[in-house]
């Protein structure tokens, strides 16, 4: 039965759990896995990194379903809760919410005053130049003072923020961000910080503190163009391994006519006598519809480029280097969209995104192996 499969290789997950742990030795780890891991499969995923201090994802859908996979490990709210009474539901299920708005610090002071026994756990997050989610300057000057009237048991645990441009080395909007992060965190009581996502891990070891909050290198893609790790590692001898491999197979074989034309549109038509094959995987799977001719596909070890546009079930790619390398291509036989051998990352620059799209957009139809 033909299949498209995203094969998922664990072993490399932890490889780039320990290549974390490495690159950030003092701090904790709290691992991303928001987003259905990435389109990893979250539950897997959290099982295989468990050697994690704390997992993160965004939403409380997400964090109860973990708990209902038996994941017992401290998990983060990024997004917080959306309305008061979801505070019970963090402490019943321990999670901890991050607080970034002064209606959610609000919600809680309330939940506290009607819970005197709540041993609820909460973390602040500030806007320190993204302007998304977090407590501006402002706000948190006047939270402040709120702040050293509480109990302990009623203060943050820790405070967060998010750089907007970690993937840019050299940009000095992260030093910005990092020394505004430094001067609002000095608080007249103790407190743990965390600001560091994949590219601070790697280019930032100042912004490590208390805990990092890796997300796309644990899935062995870089948070950098090219995946130039260089300049951003330093000296550092960081190897990230590629997580999911996407395949599938070729299901038909065309003898084309120069100028016969290809697909939706004839957008494509061929320059010479050429052959055809056709690879059954579409935008319904999550191929990115915007790949251009010339992406690349691996088959029998060689590259491969698209033909004509990406359709819902099917592409078409142009098999002639097989047959100039002594191969005939045969149905069934396997094709690699990304993956063993070939980046996402270089499949996410033919479709002008980023590989966090590609591999968050998989789609339900795509069988996920474990192996």
């Amino acid at each position: 039965m033909h299949q498209v499969r995203a094969r998922i290789h664990l072993a490399a997950l932890k490889h780039n759990l320990d290549e974390v742990k490495k690159m950030s030795p003092e701090s904790r780890i709290v691992s991303v896995i928001k987003a259905n891991a990435y389109g990893h499969g979250i539950t897997e995923v959290a099982r295989a990194l468990q050697d994690s201090d704390a997992f993160a994802v965004a939403r409380m859908d997400e964090a109860l379903f973990l708990r209902q996979q038996g994941i017992n490990k401290i998990i983060f709210l990024l997004e917080g809760v959306y309305e008061q009474d979801c505070y019970k539901l963090c402490e019943q299920y321990h999670l901890i919410p991050v607080v970034y708005c002064m209606e959610q610090f609000q919600w809680l002071q309330n939940y506290f005053a009607e819970n005197n026994n709540s041993s609820l756990t909460y973390w602040l997050k500030l806007d320190t130049g993204m302007h998304r989610l977090g407590l501006q300057k402002t706000e948190l000057n006047h939270l402040s003072d709120i702040l050293q009237t509480l109990p302990d048991n009623r203060k943050p645990a820790g405070i967060m923020s998010h750089f907007a441009c970690a993937d840019e080395i050299n940009n000095p909007f992260n030093q910005q961000q990092l020394e505004l992060f430094e001067q609002l965190t000095v608080l007249p009581f103790k407190i743990q910080r965390s600001m560091a996502n994949s590219a601070a891990i790697i280019a930032m070891p100042e912004s490590h503190y208390d805990w990092v909050r890796p997300g796309i290198m644990l899935y062995g893609v870089s948070p950098f163009e090219d995946r130039v790790f260089k300049e951003a590692a330093g000296n550092s001898e960081l190897e990230l391994k590629h997580v999911m491999t996407l395949e599938s197979e070729l299901i038909a074989v065309k003898h084309l006519k120069k100028g016969d034309c290809i697909g939706y549109g004839s957008s494509w038509c061929c320059p010479q006598d050429m052959t055809i094959g056709v690879v059954g995987i579409g935008y319904g799977d999550g191929y990115p519809r915007h790949a251009r001719p010339g992406t690349p596909v691996l088959m029998h070890k060689h590259r491969l480029p698209l033909v004509g546009r990406v359709s819902m079930d099917m592409i078409t790619i142009n098999l002639q280097a097989l047959y100039q390398h002594g191969i005939t291509p045969a149905l069934g036989d396997r094709v690699i969209l990304w993956g063993e051998g070939l980046l996402v990352e270089q499949v996410a620059q033919c479709s002008d995104t980023i590989a966090y799209e590609l591999l968050c957009q998989i789609t339900q139809r795509v069988t996920i192996e474990y192996e």
